[in-house]
């Protein structure tokens, strides 16, 4: 996918939860313990609305805590419809800076020196992500990604989170390989010669590599090792980013 089809994903994620009601924001969301959709809501409006446009505008020698100590954030997180009021102003502030943005300008990424397309794309699937637990809290039908959005997603997830999340929670032990006969996708993390493999349609990998959902995914070999990788991002990050 290119940089402007990952703007554009990103806008059709945040309009869809600007038009979220208060009431909405009181429910409680399944795939983020402890988090209501409010807690969703701030945590993209921060986490991704205020932090990635300074990603973007970061030298590629500048460091996590350089960049995130800059973001200015309320004493208190708002709520109800002024929660809703953030997200949009927060998000469409760094819609407006991404259009703006060149694409292969260099600055810092979590994966170290990249280019500002590296925000574009991880900000798109974060809110793709979200999206999908908000629907599931209100027990709306789930949005399906596309094939193509599912695949660049699935590619992120194997090709920079997984590997990032072994760094700060430990590589599990044995390796994972990632099959969906759907997408024509077959990848493996690791080299040890234990292999578990997680299958299964497209968007339910995805969403399993991510911890959500994995009794929808065929899971074969150890249990206890795939258990180990399909936790490890909630692992890693839990608590990272809590903007809630």
């Amino acid at each position: 996918m290119t940089p402007d089809q990952h703007i554009a994903w990103l806008f059709e994620n945040t309009a869809w939860i600007e038009s979220l009601t208060v009431s909405q924001l009181e429910v409680a969301v399944p795939c983020c313990p402890g988090w209501t959709v409010e807690n969703v809501v701030n945590h993209l409006s921060f986490g991704v609305g205020l932090a990635y446009p300074l990603g973007v505008a970061s030298s590629p020698a500048a460091s996590a805590d350089k960049v995130f100590s800059a973001i200015k954030r309320p004493a208190e997180n708002p709520s109800g419809e002024a929660a809703l009021e953030a997200f949009a102003t927060n998000m469409r502030r760094c819609i407006k800076m991404f259009s703006a943005a060149d694409p292969q300008a260099p600055c810092w990424t979590y994966a170290g020196p990249g280019t500002a397309s590296f925000w574009f794309r991880r900000a798109a699937i974060e809110t793709a992500l979200h999206k999908v637990d908000i629907e599931d809290a209100l027990a709306d039908s789930q949005s399906l990604l596309s094939s193509e959005r599912t695949a660049e997603a699935i590619r992120e997830t194997v090709d920079f989170t997984l590997p990032l999340a072994a760094k700060i929670a430990g590589q599990p032990a044995g390796s994972l390989v990632v099959f969906s006969p759907e997408l024509n996708v077959k990848v493996k993390l690791g080299e040890e010669s234990e292999r578990v493999m997680v299958s299964g349609a497209g968007q339910d990998v995805l969403l399993a590599l991510w911890g959500r959902n994995r009794d929808r995914v065929a899971v074969t070999g150890n249990q206890e090792i795939a258990a180990d990788w399909l936790s490890l991002i909630e692992r890693a990050f839990a608590g990272r980013a809590d903007f809630s």
